[in-house]
């Protein structure tokens, strides 16, 4: 009877009693331990013991050691030779410097003599050895053994022997115990890095920023970080573990993740993790593998001086990027270096800082413009260059203003108009007859004015013209251009009130609804989608003075007789001077002649035709454009 461990095994070959006697061969019968194998840090390599026999194997015992502050055993794993099926009785057990295993092939009825067939090259067992050294790159390799020990291990001690024929077979009857070339080879590993990753926020959103491992090293433990930054120009409003490797340490009842303290400071942060303090109170060494590229953690930030797109659509001020750096010795008290915990060591990775960049809030602005101005702004060379002039205009009288979109690169499938203007203007219709998208075909068009000043939110019109609404759908659209191009036109009547002189602004206006219910934007459809951020550019309507005369008062003395028709003769005959053409072209067709002359002759005293408006009696604007020049007075409508 002997003992491996605690387990008592009563009979090797369980009737049959071990007898350990000087036996001859007429073969070499050898154990050896296999394998030569290189690892970095603590890799992990697999070693099997081998047997040759010159005759069948009914049990053996393997008493093998190592230097256990270098290797540890990890697993004593069955071979094919001594599976379950075939192996009835194995008992590995591993002690703090070396391990044992019993085996015994046929350890209970039915006792049917199982037994391992003579061979050379059996694999008997195999055991997975872990490296227990962390050294640098670089420092030399340490190469250490495993060996065949009698006498030591276990209790009682073990020896190594085979078991033929219900005899014993060791070292002492012949049995080899081959300890080459069984070697594990521990190499230095590259050292562990930390590094920040570079995030970034819009606006006054916040962003965060990925901490990540490098570590061949072996599972982490634990780790500390403390990083700073600019507090001028970045506020650090969170640290946390959210999509990260130490995550899964945070399940309840997990055990782990024992003990974490976060500090956020004006410049800095720093955050303290132990994934388990206690191993028997949860999972069993409960580790961040080792790996490249682990996130480990996550810092975020908002931006103290937020960054926007100016509207009127010029370069916004650049993105501001600001260094997130490692800071050993700088937060806490006592202060915190960067550190992981590997094998109970505390080691320090080398540092990769990383930045967080502050963006301009919005989108940039689309090379899309949308404008107003007069018809004969249609096909300006070069728009940027050429803004749309002033819509001239008089009291009383209406006056046409024109929507153009601009736009070099894309088609547009559809705008969207929504438009606030001077209640001193009222509008009368909109219109796209003539327009690109009257030529191309528009299926939908609709506008709603609302001309109310008093209900609280001024004077507007929405429009909305999509080019493809109907089957079959065919996609059209306008095309791009470099030039204005006419969305539509707008009659707008300038109210009598004392005006003159005065600039009424039309201009594009996001949220007005004009009579119906919902808020409207201006857009422009582009594939589908609703481009609202871009340049547009409202117009006016100046209100100019427009003469005030008399039809026949040639020289402009406020009265129609005689005087008069002289007067027409001297300018057409004799080159006397006249102030007001209009006044002198008595009949109102455009030219001055005698026929004017003749007119007022016959008005006057053959009980003629009086000359058509304005007048002969009061002040008033020509009804008729003509091509004769403006009056030269101070007699105006303002």
């Amino acid at each position: 009877m002997f003992n491996l461990g605690t387990r008592s095994i009563t009979g090797l070959l369980g009737a049959v009693a071990i007898l350990v006697f000087t036996s001859s061969a007429s073969a070499q019968q050898s154990l050896s331990i296999a394998g030569a194998s290189t690892v970095q840090g603590t890799g992990s390599a697999t070693f099997c013991v081998e047997l040759d026999s010159t005759a069948p194997v009914e049990g053996f015992v393997l008493a093998i050691t190592y230097d256990s502050a270098v290797v540890t055993v990890d697993s004593i794993d069955r071979t094919a030779l001594t599976s379950e099926t075939e192996a009835e009785l194995f008992v590995p057990e591993i002690l703090g410097n070396g391990w044992t295993l019993g085996v015994v092939m046929d350890s209970g009825p039915p006792f049917d003599g199982q037994t391992i067939a003579a061979g050379s090259g059996l694999s008997l067992a195999c055991f997975t050895a872990s490296s227990l050294l962390v050294f640098p790159l670089g420092d030399p390799d340490v190469t250490t053994g495993f060996g065949f020990l009698d006498g030591t291990l276990n209790n009682p001690p073990l020896d190594n022997i085979i078991v033929q024929a219900g005899q014993s077979i060791g070292a002492a009857q012949g049995l080899a115990l081959n300890d080459a070339p069984a070697a594990l080879t521990i190499q230095g590993i590259p050292p562990a890095t930390l590094s920040i990753g570079d995030g970034s926020a819009i606006g006054s959103e916040t962003g965060c920023v990925s901490i990540e491992l490098d570590n061949d090293i072996g599972g982490t433990q634990g780790f500390v970080l403390a990083i700073s930054h600019d507090a001028d120009a970045l506020d650090l409003v969170d640290i946390n573990f959210d999509g990260t490797a130490t995550e899964m340490w945070l399940v309840p009842g997990t055990g782990a993740l024992e003990f974490q303290v976060i500090n956020i400071y004006p410049n800095g942060g720093t955050i303290g993790a132990v994934l388990d303090f206690d191993p028997t109170s949860g999972p069993a060494s409960p580790v961040i593998p080792a790996g490249q590229d682990t996130l480990i953690a996550n810092y975020c930030y908002t931006c103290d001086n937020p960054i926007t797109y100016p509207l009127d659509g010029s370069d916004p001020p650049p993105a501001e990027t600001t260094a997130l750096s490692f800071a050993d010795g700088t937060f806490g008290n006592p202060a915190l270096d960067n550190v992981i915990v590997v094998g109970g060591q505390s080691i320090s990775p080398l540092q990769e800082d990383g930045t967080f960049t502050c963006e301009p809030l919005g989108v940039p602005v689309e090379n899309t413009k949308f404008s107003c101005g007069p018809r004969s702004y249609e096909n300006t060379a070069d728009p940027a260059a050429n803004p749309a002039p002033a819509i001239e205009g008089i009291n009383g009288s209406e006056v046409e203003v024109c929507f153009f979109y601009c736009d070099p690169d894309d088609n547009i499938q559809g705008v969207q108009l929504a438009v606030c203007y001077d209640c001193n203007l009222t509008m009368l219709d909109f219109s796209i007859t003539d327009s690109i998208f009257d030529e191309v075909g528009a299926e939908f068009f609709s506008y709603s004015i609302d001309d109310d000043a008093g209900d609280g939110d001024g004077c507007e019109f929405i429009a909305g013209i999509l080019l493809d609404a109907l089957p079959p759908f065919e996609d059209q659209t306008v095309p791009p251009t470099a030039v204005p191009l006419i969305i539509g036109c707008g009659t707008f009547y300038i109210d009598e009130a004392d005006t003159c002189d005065t600039d009424l602004a039309i201009d594009f206006c996001d949220g007005v609804n004009a009579a119906q219910s919902l808020p409207t934007k201006n857009i422009a459809v582009i594939d589908y989608e609703s481009i609202q951020n871009f340049q547009m550019d409202g117009c006016v309507v100046r209100v100019v003075p427009d003469e005030l005369f008399q039809r026949g008062d040639c020289n402009s003395d406020d009265k129609v007789d005689l005087a008069d028709a002289a007067t027409v003769l001297g300018w057409q005959f004799q080159g006397e001077g006249i102030l007001c053409p209009d006044a002198c072209d008595a009949n109102d067709d455009g030219k001055i002649n005698l026929a004017d002359s003749v007119l007022l002759m016959n008005y006057l005293f053959l009980s003629g035709s009086a000359p058509p408006d304005p007048g002969p009696l009061e002040d008033g604007i020509d009804p008729t454009e003509d091509e004769l020049p403006l009056c030269d007075s101070d007699d105006t409508t303002c």
